[in-house]
């Protein structure tokens, strides 16, 4: 049996099935990790014990040993979490050939496309039954199969893949054939409405644009031109009524608070809009931070999050268990300061081992993951920890195993 074979095409089937239905995630990561052992005992790949291994790990692990201290433990957080060990143990098994990355980034980016399809389906469902008062064509009204920050990331990596000709059948094709569709995956944006996706395609334009023109016409010339298409750029997004209302408002909200933290958290009036309560989660979080050295343990943040919001005269908002919107923040708040500083250690080793193997294009997508991380908590939901646990490992494994 050629497992090593079965491997990866399992590995190329799983990229792109998981994100048509979430449930799939679980079943075939058993599958790749049996199939790895078997490679194993057959001699044709090796297990590395390695830096990035052990950080990993050790990270999850605290997750769980935080489930000690935690006020209301939850042992089904640590379920979904699952994916933070098994990425790292998957992508140990070292083959002597290098996995598929290519064929992996075609199957997500065809998912894509099929994701693209529901949403527009579930957006004219929605219409058709609730009428035009309702945003249909809009946040999770538009994205209902995942949450529409991470079907932006999704959609931003595939770009990502497509400016760098990373991958499969399409490196080789027309380029009109890769612009058409990053035009299609950009335009999506304008739907999704995530503030996050936003900022993420502008920073891949203007880096994509920087690094091209610098080759051509030096540094000064190729960022004046990169800033003016981030400007172009901005016009044209602003061009949607919905985005510039949510960025007018999250402008005021922003001065507001910015004039008198504590007055703004503490006397706003129920119910809430998403930028107002953003910030007011940001400041619960930070002050929680601060009286929780050693975390609240998985399970414990959502009852500290409900007492502060209560505290501050925030009943309604207090009974939906918000998560910090923030992944820097969820983690300290959660694990502590250890666990931030586990954190921040992965991504170093990313940094690392990407300028090792000299890719921008992994260096970019790790960019606009620290950028997601400052809006949402990332890896707080299973899409999110199965996405990013997946890519930045794999982007992140070496070509060739070592020799026996």
């Amino acid at each position: 049996m050629k497992s090593e074979k079965y491997f990866k095409w399992t590995l190329v089937a799983f990229c792109g099935s998981w994100l048509l239905l979430k449930e799939l995630a679980g079943p075939f990561l058993i599958v790749l990790l049996v199939l790895a052992l078997i490679g194993r005992i057959q001699k044709q790949n090796q297990f590395v014990v390695s830096k990035q291994l052990i950080a990993w790990s050790s990270f999850f692990f605290l997750y769980v040993l935080s489930l000690t201290w935690a006020q209301e433990p939850d042992p089904a957080a640590i379920e979904r979490k699952l994916a933070l060990l098994a990425f790292p143990l998957l992508f140990a098994f070292r083959w002597k050939n290098p996995l598929p990355i290519a064929q992996m980034w075609l199957s997500h980016l065809l998912a894509c496309i099929v994701l693209i399809g529901i949403a527009f389906y579930d957006a004219i469902q929605c219409q058709l039954s609730l009428g035009t008062s309702v945003r249909c064509f809009s946040t999770t009204y538009f994205s209902q199969v995942h949450h529409p920050s991470y079907f932006s990331a999704f959609l931003l990596f595939a770009i990502i893949g497509l400016l760098y000709k990373k991958i499969a059948w399409f490196e080789s094709k027309p380029r009109w054939i890769s612009w058409g569709l990053i035009a299609l995956f950009a335009y999506i944006h304008l739907h999704l409405g995530s503030l996050a996706g936003i900022l993420g395609l502008l920073c891949i334009f203007f880096v994509f644009a920087t690094q091209r023109l610098l080759k051509k016409i030096g540094l000064l010339k190729s960022m004046v031109i990169a800033f003016g298409m981030g400007v172009f750029g901005m016009l044209g997004i602003g061009q949607s009524s919905e985005i510039r209302a949510d960025a007018s408002n999250a402008a005021q909200f922003t001065r507001t608070f910015l004039n008198n933290p504590a007055f703004f958290v503490r006397h706003r009036q129920e119910p809430l809009q998403g930028n107002e309560v953003r910030l007011i989660l940001w400041t619960a979080a930070t002050e929680i931070g601060w009286q929780q050295p050693f975390g609240t343990g998985v399970g414990g943040l959502e009852p500290a999050f409900t007492k502060k919001l209560t505290q501050w005269g925030y009943p309604e908002q207090a009974k939906k268990e918000f998560n910090p919107h923030n992944q820097y923040l969820q983690v300290w708040n959660e694990i502590g300061w250890l666990g931030l500083a586990l954190f921040l250690t992965l991504l170093g080793q990313l940094v690392v081992n990407y300028r090792r193997q000299v890719a921008s294009h992994s260096l970019l997508f790790l960019a606009i993951f620290g950028l997601f991380c400052s809006f949402e908590s990332m890896l707080y939901r299973e899409s999110g920890i199965v996405f990013f646990s997946c890519w930045l490992l794999a982007l992140s494994t070496p070509i060739l195993a070592p020799e026996e």
